[in-house]
């Protein structure tokens, strides 16, 4: 898909999905009216939305088939300026926003189809080292294309923001196609990640760094595989689970 056809509406009216898989099965009807109701600005609609993220396209670190386009879905949002402006709802203010959730959402993904936890998951299952998985393959192909729409967020006002889009940034430069763009990171990764109050985000930053000094990809070690699975995914020391202010929702 060419980036002038990364329209959100598009994407779930042509998208087959009687065809795809959530957790629950059959990912039509359920998936798109989700997806369509994460620009409602209703809070009830947007929070069950938001759930069906996590519980039904991204359950326990499995993605599904109907996982592939709800992500190029809400990458997409995150660029679409009308879009955007759907995505500051009325009841949000003074809690964590919706576009932070949506990319944390997009981090948690593009963690659980890393190359890094690819091999760990071949590791255990004994898996021989053949070709990607699909699914991660094609999530992962979605990144050259929809790394604008994350690095547009990299000025937003909510530094909580700020620093979860340079988290879904440093995971999209697995991509060979990105790694271009590594000069540009590394300051705003040295100077906001490296300096965040949040675990996580401060070893994500020493690893991408050293990676990148190296001219290597980040590929976590199957050795830190502890370490990874503890900070790998992306959340908040405030979160409060089920809540609509912090993610996980």
């Amino acid at each position: 898909m060419n980036r002038k056809n990364f329209n959100p509406s598009a994407i779930v009216n042509l998208t087959d999905w009687a065809n795809l898989e959530n957790a629950d099965g059959m990912a039509f009807p359920d998936t798109p009216a989700k997806l369509r109701d994460l620009v409602s600005g209703d809070f009830s609609a947007v929070t069950s939305s938001l759930d069906h993220l996590y519980n039904n396209l991204l359950n326990d670190g499995v993605v599904y088939s109907a996982t592939v386009p709800a992500f190029r879905y809400v990458t997409a949002l995150l660029g679409d300026l009308p879009s955007r402006a759907a995505l500051i709802p009325s009841w949000e203010r003074g809690k964590f926003p919706l576009r932070g959730k949506l990319l944390t959402w997009l981090a948690n993904v593009a963690f659980d189809v890393s190359v890094g936890q690819e091999q760990r998951i071949r590791e255990w299952g004994k898996y021989s080292p053949t070709e990607p998985f699909p699914n991660f393959k094609d999530i992962r192909s979605i990144y050259p294309e929809a790394f604008p729409s994350v690095a547009s967020h990299f000025n937003d006002s909510d530094l909580r923001v700020v620093e979860v889009a340079l988290v879904v940034a440093v995971r999209f430069l697995e991509s060979p196609a990105l790694a271009v763009h590594r000069g540009r990171l590394t300051p705003l990764v040295e100077n906001i990640l490296a300096s965040s109050s949040n675990t996580w985000h401060r070893i994500l930053a020493s690893q991408a760094l050293n990676a990148w000094k190296k001219g290597r990809v980040l590929i976590e070690s199957v050795a830190d595989s502890i370490s990874s699975e503890k900070y790998g995914r992306v959340c908040n020391s405030q979160e409060k689970g089920g809540s609509i202010d912090e993610p996980p929702f």
